[in-house]
């Protein structure tokens, strides 16, 4: 079938949206992994071209990411302009369903799906490496910048260095012991200090050790090896000059070729393959081993119930021959029983650990496998959840669509990450990789069938209307002046309704309706008699239809004082009898509707104060423009 104008104005109306909102949702990826790398970048002396590679391989590797979200956002804003410009409302009166609008943009989105495969198949892979590659030369760029606390490190060569605390914005080193091992670990020397500075010189080939405060331990290199003395050097200042190469010196592209997201598919499958055997191989050893153990146990058991049986000793009494023994052979006892079940405890633990940490490697290069999966099709849900919604709601611009572009990503974000760790740990199983579709497809079903049948349900002024059937949210009226009257208000008559709605309101304001608690089988069974109620809220709302026609703009605003009776508050929530009835026989349930009923007892009480109080000074300002008159 040839492409139509329709589909031009579609997927060029798409095209321009979706191009912006890639570029944004990028950079903002771009910019959280920025901020992470911040610390290690800044201080490095890294030069604007490597800079620029860097943030071109993460820009190659965010692109999976970005899309999606990019569709999801161009969806949103493009349906709700066509929405809210009333274009989307005259394709359909041509005849014109939503699904046949959006087909050419789910031919563009099952393209884009293709390519997003295809990018994390083929291009990805050879960007982790060479991003894992540049990450590693940055690390090795100036070491006194990571030298950690706390533990000791070899970041700078020849020497392993522990320091107790660092002031990150000086440099400053405390509590700084450091062992030289650049002539041999046989001639190591020892150096204690109460502080140090480690600092790059300009010409960035040395580096200036300085020491202050301390102590040198060494050994004396002119004597034979067996009586070496040692020699102790205390000192205020102490300075060492260190050779260091600070030029870029980058590490192979491959050197982190086994991580599992630095391999296509092909690639990972042949790991999880060889993994698995090896797995298995463990597995095998470590069974065979303990059916060794095991058995060379019940042999020696045999062996020795043989013996005593041969003595005339048919029964062993363990706790016997123990209880007998003497006190230096019970502790000898003891020792050994607790060395060797500490043994196997250990050898258990460490076996245990090895093949947890197998088989988490083996889930590890899964969930890689599956991401190019998941995150391609991620792209036609978002779709078929951006498209309808921007249908439904008719907002363009970046308002609503970015909020629930953003609140849906979060939705995708939590339930992807969640998943992928449930199954890393192994608490569930591969189908956890499929969380995050598994939750947003029926989403997009869904919205695909409201919007497709012109559902009004994410419509503000149908949510606000619910709210306010529900739970009773404050409703204002808002008559306006009107240019053109026909009929004139009556005022004597209009006066004689005003004086008999405030008699009825005092009086419906003493009723038992809205004063008691509400009767539960009434409730139940949709026998609330609230006629009275009705019908004042009927002479309210006619005298109300009479007097907007008045000319006058303060009777007006009196008239819009007038509350809105929210009758149906006080009566059974369903007006099918079967529902009222299984919801009420739900005791728990039935007392939130109970509660309900009395709180919109209450607030109909305080609408009545109001009525009554309105219709007194309407009465009295009505009188006295008469009388001006």
């Amino acid at each position: 079938m040839r492409p139509k104008k329709l589909d031009f104005f579609i997927i060029k109306s798409f095209l321009l949206l979706f191009a912006a909102a890639f570029f944004i949702c990028l950079f903002v990826l771009l910019m959280n992994i920025l901020w992470r790398y911040a610390e290690d970048i800044i201080g490095k002396g890294l030069d604007f071209p490597f800079l620029i590679r860097f943030f071109y391989q993460f820009s190659l590797t965010l692109v999976p990411q970005a899309l999606p979200l990019a569709v999801l956002m161009a969806s949103l804003i493009s349906f709700g302009n066509l929405g809210e410009r009333l274009e989307l409302l005259a394709m359909k009166t041509s005849g014109i369903s939503l699904l046949r609008i959006m087909r050419p943009l789910i031919f563009f989105s099952l393209f884009l799906a293709g390519v997003s495969f295809y990018f994390q198949n083929v291009t990805v892979p050879h960007a982790t490496q060479k991003l894992y590659s540049l990450i590693y030369t940055i690390d090795q760029k100036n070491p006194e910048l990571e030298i950690p606390e706390g533990v000791f490190c070899n970041n700078v060569e020849g020497f392993n260095m522990y320091v107790k605390h660092k002031d990150f914005n000086t440099g400053q080193l405390y509590d700084v012991t450091i062992y030289d091992h650049r002539d041999g670990y046989e001639n190591l020397s020892v150096i204690v200090a109460d502080s140090a500075y480690l600092e790059t010189t300009a010409d960035k080939r040395h580096m200036y050790l300085h020491l202050f405060s301390g102590e040198q331990f060494c050994q004396e290199k002119d004597m034979d090896r067996k009586g070496k003395p040692y020699r102790r050097e205390s000192f205020r200042e102490k300075h060492i000059l260190l050779e260091f190469d600070s030029e870029m010196k980058e590490a192979p592209v491959g050197f982190m070729s086994n991580k599992a997201a630095s391999k296509n598919m092909f690639e990972i499958k042949h790991s999880i393959d060889s993994l698995s055997h090896l797995q298995d191989s463990l597995g095998l050893g470590n069974l065979g081993e303990y059916r060794h153990a095991a058995l060379s146990t019940y042999r020696l058991q045999k062996a020795d119930s043989a013996a005593f049986y041969n003595l005339g000793v048919t029964k062993i009494s363990v706790d016997s021959t123990f209880a007998v023994a003497s006190r230096s052979r019970q502790t000898e006892i003891k020792s050994t029983m607790r060395s060797q079940m500490q043994a196997q405890a250990n050898d258990l633990a460490i076996k245990g650990s090895n093949m947890f940490y197998g088989d988490r490697s083996i889930r590890l290069h899964w969930i890689e496998w599956m991401k190019k999966v998941t995150n391609s099709l991620s792209i036609l849900v978002f779709f078929f959840i951006g498209a309808p919604l921007g249908a439904i709601i008719r907002k363009g611009g970046l308002g609503v669509p970015v909020i629930i572009s953003v609140l849906t990503f979060i939705l995708f974000y939590i339930t992807s990450v969640s998943g992928e760790k449930m199954f890393r740990e192994g608490e569930w199983s591969i189908v956890g990789c499929w969380f995050s579709t598994i939750v947003l497809a029926p989403l997009s079903i869904f919205f695909t069938i409201k919007a497709n049948s012109d559902s009004t349900i994410f419509q503000f002024d149908v949510v606000t209307e619910f709210f306010r059937h529900w739970f009773g949210t404050k409703a204002t009226r808002n008559i306006i002046r009107k240019d053109v009257v026909i009929d004139d208000p009556d005022y004597d008559r209009c006066l004689k309704e005003l004086s008999i709605l405030k008699d009825k309101s005092v009086q419906m304001g003493d009723s038992e309706l809205l004063n008691s608690i509400p009767n539960y089988w009434k409730l139940l069974t949709g026998t609330v008699d609230s006629s009275q109620l009705r019908e004042l809220n009927t002479d309210l709302e006619s005298l109300v239809t009479e007097l907007g026609n008045s000319r006058d703009r303060i009777e007006l605003d009196f008239i819009n004082a007038f509350p809105i009776v929210p009758v149906y508050g006080v009566e059974a929530p369903f007006e099918k009898q079967w529902a009222n009835k299984t919801v009420f026989i739900l005791l728990p349930l039935g007392l939130l509707f109970a509660l309900r009923a009395w709180l919109f007892g209450r607030k109909i009480k305080r609408q009545l104060t109001k009525i009554e109080q309105v219709s007194v000074q309407l009465t009295d300002y009505i009188e006295n423009n008469k009388q001006q008159k």
